[in-house]
């Protein structure tokens, strides 16, 4: 037994000399040793039985069971008191005694021997009347008995001094005593072995006790947790008083939202996450080893699922309440991060482009598509697929996060350049505002030579060789609509002018017009391959083999041939100074959707 104190004190000789001298003294009455047995007769010569009698500074006890002879090392029942004698019949004081544990039982008691503590009276502790359990400091240490005067050990309830001797007694217990070598009161962290009856196995988790011994647990109906800042960090613990780790719900009633979900570091620290990032896996549906509990019975008993499935780590951001960002754009340490919103892998920090609808505080409402691949860019253009509607809010749009979720999933602001599937696309992403503007790939034309959509700068392939851009206003500027116009319909529109000296038919179609609604065809762009705004041109030549006539931006004629000569002499005398070809039919005032194109 781990005590200070020494177990059982042995009887001096000065003792035993006592007992000799009552003998010598009085031989008719007093000690009287019989065949190596010591008995006490009265003045009438009787044996004396059930009582203490004095020999010098010690005590000795009479028992009757044996005929009055002098009780020696074992357990004396005096009224209601309990006392022990040593090997020389000494009552003991101030001191531990371990007895043999006749009733010991692997399952309800399996101490091997049980402890007791004589007071200075002689007298061993015992529980008090008053149904609590009660606790005595020995040596610095808090120790409890029952009712027989035994300490009591493991488990102990807080209305009785009985032990917590069940499987699952100590789920309701209040205090931890110790091994019952130890029986000590335990404070502070405590890594104990029980069974879960839930696990149906042996685990060890660690409780927290308070100062005064008992057991913090969750007493909340409306949580399934019960938080606490200790020495600075925060833990949570269950109803039954188990520190919690991992992934771990605040309540059961919906465990698909991620608000009702707190990290928890390992199960050797618990602390939970708290102003900072970590990297995990989410909670699995199935209820793995990343979470706290089994939560696989609930009706959708994850934020992420296929996350854990798959053993996808992702970076998370707890704030100062332990709380995860989710669906923002967040500044953190200067720089700022995107947070998927609720449905989308929940809280997990947004890596490479994305395909985002940003509100104007910088929440995330839509999150249309993360770390896109180069189809993915293809569809969003296009408006196909899982983009069907992309863009139709204003607060559509392409942002981009880094490429590299471990070392560079900031936002990314200016010119960047993106490299997808082994292709480089070049954006503009806003650099002003905070977390409702900044990095917004921005729509418009930049600096008079560029157009963006989405934030993706726009330019011919190397096919096309040349593109029709539609775009009404510039980069800075608030709901600027862009779109690439069709050439597949201008051809299909082209009006027949006549023929040229070679006897070739010339179709041609003039000025652009109102192709979208009430827009001036000043808003009409001829892009290169490199992306940049044709100023003039004369025939350029796409790869449809049809021929652009651009004077000062303004694209005046699209024809099938080049040669303007002969019959069609006033093409090319006038398409540079202004086109007296505004065709027939295309000069409307509505959008005409077989001319633009919202591929780009």
């Amino acid at each position: 037994m781990r005590k200070q104190t020494k177990v059982v004190a042995v009887a001096s000789a000065a003792a035993l000399l006592a007992i000799g001298g009552a003998m010598t003294s009085f031989a008719a009455q007093g000690w009287v040793e019989e065949d190596g047995t010591w008995y006490y007769y009265d003045k009438d010569g009787n044996r004396v039985e059930n009582e203490w009698k004095k020999s010098g500074d010690n005590w000795f006890w009479l028992n009757g069971d044996e005929g009055g002879a002098m009780a020696t090392d074992m357990l004396v029942e005096d009224d209601d008191d309990t006392y022990y004698v040593d090997a020389n019949g000494v009552m003991v004081t101030n001191t531990w005694v371990k007895v043999v544990n006749e009733d010991q039982d692997d399952d309800d008691d399996p101490a091997e021997y049980r402890y007791y503590y004589m007071q200075n009276s002689g007298k061993a502790y015992k529980a008090g009347d008053s149904g609590k359990t009660k606790f005595k400091t020995i040596d610095g240490k808090k120790y409890a008995f029952d009712e027989d005067g035994k300490m009591l050990y493991g488990w102990v309830n807080e209305d009785d001094s009985t032990l917590a001797s069940d499987d699952s007694d100590w789920e309701t217990a209040t205090y931890y005593m110790g091994s019952w070598e130890d029986g000590s009161l335990k404070t502070g962290w405590q890594k104990i072995t029980v069974y879960d009856q839930d696990e149906d196995d042996d685990y060890d988790y660690w409780f927290n006790f308070k100062s005064n011994g008992k057991k913090r647990f969750n007493e909340s109906d409306s949580k399934d947790i019960f938080e606490k800042k200790i020495n600075g960090k925060h833990y949570a613990f269950d109803n039954r008083g188990v520190m919690t780790y991992e992934w771990t719900l605040t309540t059961t009633s919906d465990a698909a939202t991620i608000s009702n979900w707190l990290y928890f570091n390992s199960p050797e620290d618990g602390a939970r996450a708290t102003k900072g990032w970590f990297k995990v896996v989410a909670p699995d549906k199935d209820g793995d080893d990343n979470t706290f509990k089994d939560y696989s019975n609930l009706e959708n008993p994850t934020f992420a699922k296929g996350d854990a499935e798959d053993e996808n780590e992702r970076w998370y951001y707890a704030n100062s309440d332990g709380e995860l960002y989710v669906g923002q754009i967040k500044k953190i340490k200067g720089k700022y991060y995107g947070f998927a919103p609720e449905g989308n892998k929940a809280g997990s920090m947004l890596t490479g482009l994305c395909a985002l609808r940003v509100d104007n505080s910088g929440n995330i409402t839509k999150l249309w598509a993360r770390d896109m691949d180069s189809d993915d860019l293809d569809d969003a253009m296009n408006g196909e697929g899982d983009f069907d509607g992309f863009g139709s809010d204003t607060n559509d749009t392409l942002y981009y996060f880094g490429n590299n979720e471990d070392s560079d999933g900031a936002l990314k602001t200016g010119s960047v350049s993106v490299n997808l599937d082994g292709d480089n696309y070049q954006f503009q992403f806003s650099k002003t505002g905070g977390a409702e503007g900044k990095g917004r790939g921005l729509n418009g034309i930049d600096d008079s030579k560029y157009i963006y959509k989405f934030g993706m700068k726009l330019k011919a392939g190397s096919d096309d060789k040349y593109i029709v851009v539609y775009a009404d206003g510039d980069t800075g500027a608030s709901d600027v609509t862009v779109h690439k116009i069709d050439t597949a319909a201008l051809r299909r529109d082209a009006v027949e002018r006549g023929q040229n000296k070679d006897g070739d038919t010339v179709y041609a179609y003039g000025t652009l017009g109102s192709l979208v609604s009430g827009k001036a065809s000043s808003n009409y762009y001829l892009l290169n391959t490199s992306g940049t705004i044709v100023k003039n041109k004369t025939a350029a030549k796409d790869g449809n083999d049809w021929y652009f006539y651009v004077d000062n931006k303004v694209i005046k004629m699209y024809t099938n041939n080049n040669t303007l000569t002969g019959g069609v002499e006033d093409l090319k005398k006038d398409w540079n100074v202004e086109s007296k070809l505004i065709s027939d039919g295309i000069d409307g005032d509505v959008l005409d959707t077989d001319m633009v194109d919202d591929g780009i």
